[in-house]
Parts: C-alpha cells; sequence; structure tokens
C-alpha cells in the first residue's frame, strides 16, 4: 500500500485495451471526478449506548442528499448515532434509519445535516483492481492505493475479497475518481461490496425513520433454543464456574442464550470484587482495558426492563444483571450484558428485621432460611433483576471474591472470562 499527498483535483485516466479484429480497442473512462469532491461525501459516525456512553467510531457516505449509508454491523446495539464531516469533529445525530439488509450487511441513514456532495451510485465502477480510500491528516487530504481480491457473485451479492487495511464502511474509489464500493467485514473477512446493492438499499427505504436501537434484534443467525440448553460454563484463568438460568426471566435467558452464542464475553473482565458480596462482568469497555483505565460503564448499548420474581433473591450463589444508579438510569432498566454473582454473607434475623424496616418489605420465612444459613445480600432483593444461579463452581467465586483489588473495587491482577460455553441437554 502506498500513500499519497492530494493537494489538487487529479483526473486520472484508464485505458483498457481489447484485441478485435487483429486490431488493438481503446477504452478511455471520462469521468470528471475529484478526490477533493469525494471527501465532502464522507462521514464519520460515531454510536452511542442507552445512557448516551460513546461505543464506537466508523464511517459511511452520502448516497442522496440527507441519506448516509453504513455497514450494519457497525451500528447493530447502538442506540443512537451521530454524524460529521469526516475526521472532523463536529458530530449532529442521526434521525434513523430508514432501510437496512442483513446480506449485505447494509443500512441507510436519514440524516439532518444534507449535503450536495453525495456520491454517485449511478456513476460507480466495480471493473476495477487497483482502489483508492481518503483520509484526512491535520485537516491536509491524503489518498491510500491498494488492490482488490478474487470476485464473488450471485443474484443477491457481488463482491471482492480484500486483505488490506481499508477502513470498514468508508467507500473505495477507481482512479478514474469513481465510487468502486464499501469496505465490510463479514465473519471475520473484509471484502469490497459492489456499489449497485446500495440502489437496491435506497429504492427500498420507509418514509419515516426509524429509531437505531430498534436495529438490535434483527439477525439472520439461528440461535439455539432454550430448551436444550441445560446451563453454561463461564471458563476463568481461576477456573470454571458453571450456572442455570430461570425460565421465569425469559428475556434475560434468551439475551444471554444470544451473547454467549456471539462470543460478546470472550475476553472480558471479572471488572468489579467485593469480598463477602459479589464478582461482576460483562462490561465491553473491558475487553482491552489498561490497569488504570475505569471500566464497567458499557454494555451491547441496549437495556432490559426489570423483572422481579419473588422466589428469585439474592441467596448465595444466585445471578442477576447489573445497573446504572438512578440517577443515570431514569427508566430503571438492566445493563443488557454485565452481571454479578453473589458471595454473599450471613445475616441475622436481627439485621433482616432492620432491613424490613428500611426496604418497607417482607421476607418469606424461605428467604430467612437462606439468609441466615447460606448468606447472601438480602438487601439488594427488590431492586436488581436475579435471572440465575450458580450449579458448580462456587468456590472459584469465593477464590475471586477474596482477591486483592484497588481503585473502584477492580482486581489487580486481571481475571478474565476466556469464553462462555452453553451446556447443552
Amino acid at each position: 500500500m502506498y500513500k499519497i499527498l492530494f493537494f489538487s483535483a487529479i483526473t486520472f485516466i484508464l485505458i483498457s485495451c481489447q484485441s478485435n479484429t487483429g486490431k488493438q480497442q481503446h477504452t478511455v473512462d471520462t469521468f470528471k471526478g475529484s478526490y477533493k469532491d469525494n471527501v465532502k461525501g464522507i462521514v464519520s459516525l460515531r454510536t452511542f449506548d442507552h445512557y448516551t456512553r460513546q461505543l464506537n467510531d466508523g464511517y459511511g457516505f452520502y448516497v442522496a442528499p440527507n441519506l448516509v449509508v453504513t455497514n450494519l454491523s457497525f451500528i447493530q446495539g447502538a442506540a443512537k448515532v451521530k454524524a460529521s464531516p469526516m475526521d472532523l469533529d463536529d458530530y449532529s445525530l442521526v434521525q434513523g434509519f430508514v432501510a437496512y439488509d442483513l446480506n449485505l450487511d447494509l443500512a441507510l441513514l436519514k440524516v439532518s445535516r444534507r449535503n450536495l456532495n453525495y456520491l454517485s451510485i449511478k456513476e460507480a465502477t466495480f471493473k476495477v483492481d487497483s482502489i483508492y480510500q481518503l483520509y484526512r491528516n491535520n485537516r491536509k487530504l491524503y489518498v491510500d492505493a491498494d488492490v482488490n481480491g478474487d470476485l464473488t457473485s450471485n443474484d443477491t451479492l457481488s463482491f471482492k475479497s480484500y486483505m488490506g487495511d481499508f477502513k470498514l464502511g468508508k467507500p473505495v474509489f477507481a482512479n478514474s475518481h469513481r465510487l468502486a464500493g464499501i469496505v465490510q467485514q463479514v465473519n471475520g473477512k473484509k471484502r469490497i461490496l459492489e456499489s449497485k446493492w446500495i440502489t437496491q438499499l435506497i429504492n427500498n427505504q420507509k418514509r419515516s425513520p426509524q429509531s437505531i436501537y430498534d436495529l438490535r434484534n434483527k439477525s439472520n443467525k439461528v440461535y439455539i433454543s432454550h430448551k436444550k440448553v441445560k446451563g453454561f460454563r463461564i471458563r476463568t484463568n481461576m477456573g470454571n464456574i458453571e450456572i442455570a438460568l430461570s425460565d421465569k426471566t425469559p428475556i434475560y435467558r434468551n439475551n444471554f442464550i444470544k451473547l454467549v452464542s456471539d462470543n460478546f464475553y470472550d475476553s472480558l473482565l471479572v471488572h468489579r470484587v467485593i469480598n463477602d458480596f459479589l464478582i461482576q462482568t460483562g462490561a465491553a469497555d473491558t475487553k482491552y482495558a489498561k490497569k488504570d483505565d475505569v471500566v464497567g460503564w458499557q454494555g451491547p448499548g441496549y437495556t432490559l426492563k426489570m423483572n422481579i420474581q419473588a422466589d428469585l433473591f439474592h441467596k448465595r450463589g444466585m445471578i442477576a444483571a447489573s445497573k446504572l444508579p438512578e440517577d443515570r438510569n431514569k427508566h430503571n432498566r438492566s445493563d443488557g450484558s454485565q452481571f454479578y454473582i453473589v458471595a454473599g454473607r450471613h445475616f441475622s434475623h436481627t439485621e433482616l428485621d432492620d432491613l424490613e424496616q428500611e426496604k418497607g418489605i417482607k421476607y418469606t420465612a424461605a428467604q430467612r432460611q437462606a439468609y441466615t444459613t447460606l448468606g447472601g445480600a438480602p438487601y439488594l432483593d427488590g431492586d436488581y433483576t436475579v435471572f440465575g444461579w450458580v450449579t458448580k463452581g462456587m468456590d472459584v467465586v469465593d477464590k475471586i471474591a477474596s482477591v486483592k483489588t484497588y481503585a473502584v473495587d477492580r482486581p489487580v491482577n486481571d481475571i478474565r472470562i476466556n469464553t462462555i460455553e452453553i451446556l447443552k441437554k
């Protein structure tokens, strides 16, 4: 790959030679274009979760005065998206999506900021081997060059494989400055999707934009039925913990199956540990966290409605969903991925009496029996959704809960989830 500092509009001429009755025939691409014009149609995108916490940065580009196309996988799971001219910090809120295609991994966004310098799909080409991508550095425009790979084409898809470093969601161009496609990554492999499929997306758009949040559950993937799931094995670098989930909290159960199936928890930290209380994990911002990073603020981009069941309470070994405090969580919803396992301690009947007065609740005989003999965290009852329990490995939970911590109860030495396995019936 090589880079060119771009100072002025340059017009390239692409000449292809063919043999026809023994004579050489030239086809000249006379498209009049400019990378300086092209860059005006590219946007930087930034996604946010339900709590308006920043998630990821990516790219898209205008295909009409108020329509931006990007990769569906980039924005899926976000609650909000903002757009800015490429590599500049001038973000405005995206109104919503008007079309999407799971097979093409494309989403069409309605934006409030109109732009007449959109990239023309009608004038796009795909018959090129050399491709170019644009970026800015200190407001100067640069051009990166690379090459396509093999072509894959059928009635519903056409793309070229790609092995380089081009940014996902950005357009690529021919040396005539025509649009040549969009960079994607599907199943871990990069590709350049042909631009003509964006036209299909535009033709299928809806009149009114829908919330970005509604894309979170769109999927072609078929997940294992909960009826075939016996439980889960959480493999950590300190040992294994096996758990089971309740059918009385089906939204939490099915969400956990989906996240585990998508390997969401792989490499995440057990980022919060309090001895005789709990261990907590599931924060997406812990995957690459450094020692002094403040973590535990990022979930999958969505939240879940609370579901309190009287017979699912915070005795030792139970699993519950984390959530932000009320001042940051006005709708009182659970985080979509973070959960904690109760290590707990024993409580006396007198302590339980005091908690009843303080919380305005009444503990059942079964709850009192559990809290006075097994232990737990009764002061959390009624405030968090309990949706599962440990079936094996409480010794590992206790070992993790007793490690040395610093800052906001984060273990000094990283404790990481290697993976979570589904245990089938």
